[in-house]
């Protein structure tokens, strides 16, 4: 998606406060030490910024200047063709608390009536290759996932399109590339509804299909793994993923930016489409085809596998009394569970 004028000039000034902070750390007395080490040199430091020049001719500033406002011109004449747009983004760790687009994004789910639709990566954490065991300190979404829970006791119908769990682009090692975190839809499935589980009483009708939980998940919750023509790998047999972040409230407006829906505390920014007609445009181009090649129900989300995992813990464990021994063992269990990914194996 291109876009023009206001749009352009908010993600600018939101790559100013990076470049600002780029800036800072390179300036301080650890940041110019850093920047005499090899770029591929392992630092013990949590956050490492420098400035790298490539090709190293000397002729580059060493930070380069900041964006201006007068870079983009804006459009006052309220020409046709404008669309009403809402930028918004997060500065991650850089940042103590505040996290705007997480709100915003509860905010539009909050706001559902009718239907979310959702194209993504993943919604579980980083887990071992081949295991579904979150990393040590992972967790899941809870708050997206209350939401989603939320909307769906409120009747509003979820559908929600994933990566093929292990799914490794260009014949890639897992820690190079990893588009699906492992988990199956049915997971996925499961911590939603753990969201709402006291919520609901056997027998309550809230559906008009079966009783309880298992009419909810039947009539109101569809996930599948996306697909081409039905088929869900290449011709190298590898899986098919995507890097998607990308989700529909009520067919008009949608979100498309760099933000996933699993945990990771990283710097992201995205754009909120408020117009029915853009979005309906989307779900032609885009979401319809999608969905029509990746969907059948039940093949990719079995209801009683989604009941039966109401009562798994997928979140990782806590790192912070284990000691370092355990530590050690974890990081060597991950470690061969890398090699046997790597191998096709578990």
């Amino acid at each position: 998606m291109q876009a023009q004028a206001r749009c352009p000039h908010d993600g600018h000034l939101f790559l100013n406060k990076q470049w600002e902070f780029i800036k800072r750390m390179q300036s301080g007395f650890v940041g110019k030490i850093v920047d005499k080490l090899p770029d591929r040199m392992p630092t013990v430091l949590q956050t490492r910024v420098t400035v790298s020049e490539f090709p190293e001719n000397g002729e580059t500033p060493e930070f380069p200047p900041l964006y201006a406002k007068a870079c983009v011109p804006f459009d006052h004449e309220g020409r046709q063709g404008h669309v009403p747009m809402i930028t918004m983004g997060r500065y991650g760790s850089l940042l103590l608390k505040a996290r705007p687009s997480d709100d915003a994004f509860i905010a539009m789910v909050g706001s559902s009536k009718k239907i979310i639709r959702m194209a993504l990566q993943d919604i579980g954490p980083c887990c071992f290759p081949g295991l579904k065991m979150a990393l040590p300190g992972c967790t899941w979404p809870k708050r997206y996932l209350t939401a989603l829970g939320r909307a769906i006791l409120r009747g509003v119908d979820v559908e929600i399109a994933l990566s093929n769990p292990g799914s490794i682009p260009g014949h890639l090692a897992p820690t190079e590339a990893l588009y699906g975190n492992g988990w199956e839809c049915a997971d996925v499935a499961s911590e939603i509804i753990k969201t709402i589980q006291d919520d609901v009483d056997d027998g309550d009708d809230t559906t008009n299909d079966d009783e309880g939980l298992r009419g909810i998940i039947t009539e109101k919750l569809r996930l599948c793994y996306i697909r081409h023509g039905s088929d869900n790998t290449w011709g190298d047999d590898t899986t098919m993923g995507m890097h998607a972040k990308h989700f529909i409230i009520d067919d008009v407006a949608y979100y498309i930016g760099s933000q996933n829906w699993y945990v990771c505390d990283l710097a992201e920014w995205g754009i909120l489409v408020d117009d029915a007609d853009q979005t309906r445009n989307v779900l032609q181009e885009y979401w319809n085809p999608m969905w029509q090649n990746s969907f059948t129900p039940g093949q990719d989300c079995d209801v009683d596998d989604v009941l039966d995992g109401l009562d798994v813990d997928r979140d990782g464990e806590s790192m912070a009394f284990k000691s370092y021994d355990e530590k050690q063992q974890l990081l060597r269990d991950a470690a061969g569970n890398f090699g046997a990914s790597r191998r096709g194996g578990a």
